[in-house]
C-alpha cells in the first residue's frame, strides 16, 4: 500500500527521528512510504534512504501557499498516493489547501507531537483541522487539549503513544562498570544523570545548582550531563558556558561530568544511578520511557506528558518545575529508600514494556490507515 509522509521541518530532533523510525516500521510492514519534504531538510539529507521515493516541495509561504498545494496534489495523484501522514503542525496549512481545492479524496492523518497551548478555534485553524480525517494524540492529556482548544471532532482523535524499540533497552546493553568505563567516568558517589540537548528549557543548570545545594547539606552526589549545545545556536552555547562557569566558580569539577551527545544512549542509561528530567515541559518525553525501560529510579518535573507517563507518581517521583527545595527533598528520599525505589523502577519497566513497545504504535497506525 502506498502512503506519504509530509514533513518539511528544517530541524533534526525528536520529531524528525520519530518520523524516520515510523517510516522504517511501516516499510517493514509492507508499506511503500514516500517522503514529502524540502531539498535541504535534514530528514531528506539524512534519512531519504528509508523511503521508497521522494517528492520535493518548495514552501514559499507560511499560509495560503496554493501554488505548492497544487504541485503537491498533482505529485500525489501521479504516484497514486491517497493517504498522507502529517507530523508538523506547520505543514497542515498547505495540505489542507491541497485537499480542499485540488484533491478532495485525499485522506489525512495528523500525528500530534507538540502541545496545542493556546485556543485554536478561529476560522483559519478550524479550516485546517477540518481537512484531517484522523488526529493521533500520544497521550490522554493531549487528546483533552484537542477537545478543549479546537473545534476538531473528538471522536476522530485516537490515542496512540509514541513508542520505543524495547529490545534496545531490555536487557541492558552494558553492565554499570562497562558503561562507566566507556564514558571514562569513575564516580565516588551516586551518579545522577540528565540527557538531551543542552538548553535552558532542559534544565541542566538547575540540576547542577541542586547538586551544590545538596553538597552543602553533606549529601554526596555526582552529576552526568549527557548531551551537547546545538551547533550555531548562540542561546544554547551561551547556556552551556553558563553551566561550565557555575561548575568552575563553585569548584564542582570533580562532581560534574560532561559527555557530548552520541548515538549510543544505552551507555548513559546503564551508567547512571538516578535519571532526572528537569525540562520545563515535555510534550511526550521519549527519554522518560527509555529510563523506565532501563529500570532506573526517576525524578522528573510535574508537567507536560511526563506526569501521565509516570502514572502521576506511581512510576517515578515528581516535583514542581524549578522548585529546588522540593527536588532536593525528593532526591534525598530516593537515595534513602533504595528498596522502595527499586520496586517502583521494576513497576515502571513493566508498564513501559506493556504500553510503549514500538510494535503497538505501528500496529495501531496500520489499523487506522486500513480503516479508510
Amino acid at each position: 500500500m502506498k502512503i506519504a509522509f509530509l514533513i518539511s521541518s528544517t530541524g533534526w530532533g525528536g520529531l524528525e527521528l520519530n518520523t524516520a523510525k515510523l517510516a522504517k516500521l511501516l516499510t517493514d510492514k509492507g508499506y511503500s512510504v514516500t517522503l514529502i519534504s524540502q531539498e535541504k531538510s535534514p530528514i531528506f539529507l539524512k534519512a531519504k534512504n528509508l523511503f521508497a521515493s521522494t517528492i520535493l516541495i518548495n514552501k514559499r509561504r507560511k499560509y495560503f501557499d496554493v501554488k505548492t498545494a497544487k504541485f503537491l496534489s498533482n505529485a500525489l495523484k501521479n504516484e497514486d498516493i491517497k493517504t498522507v501522514i502529517v507530523f508538523d503542525n506547520k505543514d497542515l496549512d498547505v495540505i489542507a489547501w491541497a485537499k480542499k481545492i485540488f484533491f478532495k479524496n485525499l485522506q489525512i492523518v495528523y500525528q500530534q507531537q507538540m502541545q496545542i497551548g493556546i485556543n485554536k478555534k478561529d476560522v483559519l485553524h478550524t479550516f485546517r483541522y477540518h481537512a484531517i480525517n484522523y488526529w493521533i494524540s500520544p497521550l490522554q492529556y493531549l487528546k483533552n487539549e484537542v477537545a478543549q482548544r479546537t473545534n476538531f471532532p473528538i471522536n476522530r482523535v485516537k490515542i496512540i503513544p509514541l513508542c520505543v524499540d524495547v529490545k534496545k533497552f531490555v536487557p541492558p546493553k552494558y553492565s554499570k562498570d562497562e558503561a562507566l568505563k566507556a564514558l571514562q567516568i569513575f564516580p565516588k558517589a551516586p551518579l545522577v544523570g540528565i540527557i538531551g540537548r543542552v538548553s535552558e528549557k532542559k534544565g541542566q543548570l538547575f540540576l547542577v545548582e541542586a547538586l551544590l545545594q545538596l553538597k552543602q547539606k553533606g549529601v554526596a552526589l555526582e552529576v552526568l550531563i549527557f548531551g551537547s549545545a546545538t551547533i550555531n545556536d548562540p542561546e544554547s552555547e551561551k547556556y552551556y558556558h553558563r553551566i561550565c562557569e557555575f561548575v568552575k566558580q563553585n569548584k564542582l569539577e570533580n562532581e560534574v561530568h560532561f559527555v557530548p551527545h552520541q548515538d549510543d544512549v544505552n551507555v548513559f542509561y546503564n551508567a547512571v544511578d538516578v535519571f532526572v528530567l528537569a525540562s520545563h515541559s515535555e510534550t511526550f518525553g521519549m527519554v522518560t520511557v527509555e529510563a523506565m525501560l532501563s529500570q532506573l529510579p526517576i525524578i522528573a518535573t510535574k508537567s507536560g506528558g511526563t506526569s501521565e507517563i509516570l502514572g502521576n507518581g506511581k512510576f517515578g517521583l515528581l516535583y514542581a518545575y524549578e522548585n529546588k527545595n522540593e527536588f532536593c527533598e525528593k532526591l534525598i528520599w530516593l537515595l534513602n529508600n533504595k528498596n522502595e525505589m527499586e520496586k517502583i523502577a521494576e513497576a515502571a519497566q513493566k508498564n513501559a514494556i506493556e504500553n510503549y513497545a514500538q510494535e503497538m504504535e505501528v500496529d495501531a497506525i496500520d489499523a487506522l490507515i486500513k480503516s479508510f
